[in-house]
């Protein structure tokens, strides 16, 4: 399903605050993806989507490839370093797809599009659906075997699972999937429908049907970030963005390396604040909301980190495993653990052991089946 498609054949249509929060995600975190990619593998790599849209809204906000290709061109050192860099877009409207190659024309100027290529960037838009035309668009211009961040910004229904597969199995490559887990809890029932099982791989997905009410969007987003897991991204960062109607759409981001996640976490956190949308921890027990804001509310981590020594044996870890955990199982970065646990520590809901670096559950919490309460 084509994104934006608010007037089924409509071009151009409004940004939701969803889009702009997602959209200022994907330029922090270009800005720093773009300069490590090409610095490390002398900019051959590719930057592509498979639901490219018209690259404009009609308030003017750019789209996402306008975003990308202006992260190169407005950087006069990264745009001097590219020497094979592949922009690839597909879009399935034939009308979009032309208004986004209009709009990078803008984006590239003083240099035409169709000169693009003697500065080292290989530069196309193609018509179509994403499977197969994106997939066939890689292909043709040799962009497997090399590292490629692909971004697959569907209405939330996801994709097939053998084209996620496929950019896990190359080499430093990485996703971010557009997500909304009620697609999947509304069709769990109906076997005509076989969407869900192409992007699960399977149909284990339908027992979604199987889970409490409350229990149900949350499942299924763990068990998609399993799948990426098991397809070969050994790194999955899934977080939520809440609009003041409580629709909320994942963003889920898959990558090969460490230094992906932590560059991701640090671009999710730098985002400007924008009217009407919050992020959301999935790990949260709370599931609390969080303001897109320059001074993030880590009240939830300090809730994570008590449940997480909760579950450790003797109620005890160190702190490199507290970072680790924040870093690869919260929306939080490794940063942010040392000045929550000091908190902790100070309203002795944990107890640092010096020098030895282990920190264990403090006297101050209770634990009860329900869950866990604190004197602070």
């Amino acid at each position: 399903m084509a994104k934006g498609a608010t007037g089924g054949e409509d071009v151009i249509w409004p940004a939701e605050p969803h889009t702009l929060a997602k959209h200022q995600v994907y330029r922090q975190y270009l800005s720093k993806w773009m300069p490590i990619m090409i610095h490390s593998w002398r900019g051959d790599v590719t930057y592509a989507e498979g639901f490219s849209g018209p690259g404009v809204y009609t308030g003017g906000e750019p789209g996402s490839p306008v975003i990308a290709l202006e992260t190169l061109i407005k950087d006069p050192t990264l745009r001097t370093r590219a020497r094979d860099l592949r922009f690839l877009f597909v879009e399935g409207n034939l009308k979009r797809a032309e208004r986004l190659r209009e709009q990078l024309e803008k984006a590239a100027k003083p240099v035409p599009l169709s000169e693009l290529a003697r500065y080292g960037i290989d530069l196309a838009v193609e018509p179509g659906d994403y499977d197969p035309a994106l997939t066939e668009l890689l292909t043709a211009h040799n962009a497997w075997g090399r590292p490629m961040l692909v971004v697959l910004d569907t209405f939330g229904g996801s994709v097939k699972l053998d084209l996620v597969r496929r950019i896990a199995r190359n080499p430093s490559s990485e996703v971010i999937i557009t997500f909304e887990p009620q697609y999947f809890v509304r069709w769990a029932k109906t076997d005509k429908i076989r969407h869900g099982d192409t992007v699960f791989g399977d149909p284990d997905w339908r027992r979604v049907d199987e889970q409490p009410q409350s229990a149900k969007a949350q499942w299924v987003v763990d068990k998609y970030r399993a799948v990426l897991q098991d397809v070969g991204f050994p790194f999955v960062l899934t977080f939520e963005l809440v609009n003041t109607r409580g629709h909320s759409l994942f963003l889920v981001f898959g990558t090969t390396h460490v230094r992906g996640l932590q560059k991701m976490k640090e671009a999710m956190w730098e985002v400007d604040p924008i009217y009407g949308v919050q992020y959301r921890d999935p790990a949260d027990p709370n599931q609390q909301l969080l303001d897109v804001t320059l001074d993030p509310l880590t009240e939830p981590l300090r809730r994570e980190l008590l449940l997480y020594l909760r579950n450790q044996p003797e109620h005890t870890a160190s702190v490199g495993d507290l970072r680790r955990f924040a870093l690869y199982r919260t929306v939080y970065k490794e940063s942010q653990v040392k000045p929550e646990l000091d908190k902790l520590v100070d309203k002795k809901l944990a107890i640092g052991d010096g020098a030895d670096g282990h920190v264990r559950l403090g006297g101050n919490v209770r634990l009860t089946k329900a869950g866990l309460n604190s004197g602070g």
